[in-house]
């Protein structure tokens, strides 16, 4: 399963390339196109775990996203 990220930065929040830093960390890889990055997870229960550590590493920092997944 892939997961695809588009990211919203806020200019009141932290620099751009300093979120892409913590989303990459967590395994993410910049694509260009219609998404910012993507990763590759094995199953559901990756996939829940993924979302929530994005989810925490992305609080408070005024960054909206987007996550779209797809069976390919």
């Amino acid at each position: 399963m892939k997961i695809y990220i588009k990211l919203f930065f806020s200019s009141e929040g932290p620099d751009p390339l300093e979120v892409l830093k913590k989303v990459k960390d967590i395994g993410f890889k910049p694509v260009f196109g219609q998404y910012d990055l993507t990763m590759e997870v094995r199953d559901i229960d990756e996939y829940i775990a993924v979302v929530r550590l994005l989810h925490a590493s992305l609080k408070g920092t005024k960054v909206m996203y987007n996550l779209t997944s797809t069976n390919r």
